[in-house]
Formats: C-alpha cells, sequence, structure tokens
C-alpha cells in the first residue's frame, strides 16, 4: 500500500501520472466501501494514508476532511467494536493521524530527486583511481 501510495503522490514536471489523486481518491473510496475493517485494511489504510494523504488533501481539502471524519466515526469505531486489544496500536495509529493533522506534513521523500549524484560526481584526480 506504501507504493501505491507513493505513486498516487507523484508529480514529475511535464508528466501526467495516471495513477495520480484522481485515482488515489476513487481507490480510497471503493476500499472504504467494500471491504471491513479488520486488522488487515487498518494496516492497509494506514500506510497508503501516511504515503498519499498529503497530496489528496492538497487537491481536495474539505472533501478529504469528511473522508477523515468518515475513517474516524465509522472505520475506526468498527475496530473498536471488535474489543481485539491487538488492534489497539493500529486504531491508535490511524486516530493520530487524523487528530494531529499529520496530513499537513509533506511525506519524506515526496519529491524526486532531479539530478543523479554520480553525474555531478567524478573520478578523484588525486588518488589516481579511475571510475568506469
Amino acid at each position: 500500500m506504501k507504493l501505491y501510495g507513493a505513486l498516487v503522490q507523484t508529480e514529475v514536471q511535464g508528466v501526467e501520472n495516471i495513477h495520480g489523486p484522481n485515482e488515489g481518491w476513487a481507490w480510497l473510496a471503493r476500499f472504504l466501501n467494500t471491504l471491513p475493517a479488520n486488522m488487515f485494511t487498518a494496516v492497509a489504510l494506514n500506510a497508503f494514508l501516511q504515503t498519499a494523504g498529503f497530496v489528496l488533501f492538497k487537491k481536495y481539502r474539505s472533501q478529504f476532511r469528511k473522508l477523515l471524519n468518515i475513517i474516524s466515526n465509522d472505520f475506526l469505531k468498527a475496530l473498536r467494536e471488535r474489543r481485539d486489544p491487538e488492534m489497539n496500536p493500529i486504531i491508535v495509529e490511524i486516530q493520530s493521524y487524523i487528530e494531529d493533522n499529520e496530513y499537513l506534513r509533506e511525506p519524506e521523500g515526496r519529491n524526486l530527486q532531479e539530478s543523479l549524484l554520480s553525474s555531478a560526481m567524478g573520478p578523484d584526480s588525486e588518488s589516481g583511481i579511475g571510475y568506469y
């Protein structure tokens, strides 16, 4: 889910991302409408939000906040009703993501590097070691 979230949030100038925010939004809506709230879906949801939440908020603003309310009020409620103590950490993590507005922070690694370090680095002329 982190990989798909990374695809959704990737923006490259001059390149159309066919798995951009529109597809991420559609996926998230289908996910919440069709899959049951359990440990597996909670972990998947958390991974996706951590990676793609920033760009989804950036594009959808108030609609994304409404979706987070649905997650908080319905999805997390369904998880709590299972009364499984093993789910407490993931419930807390998702709830913290929402309450602490973590979606406002740009995820680490969001911006792709525009140049390769190898093109800026050359052989060390003093050591006499050549790179091929």
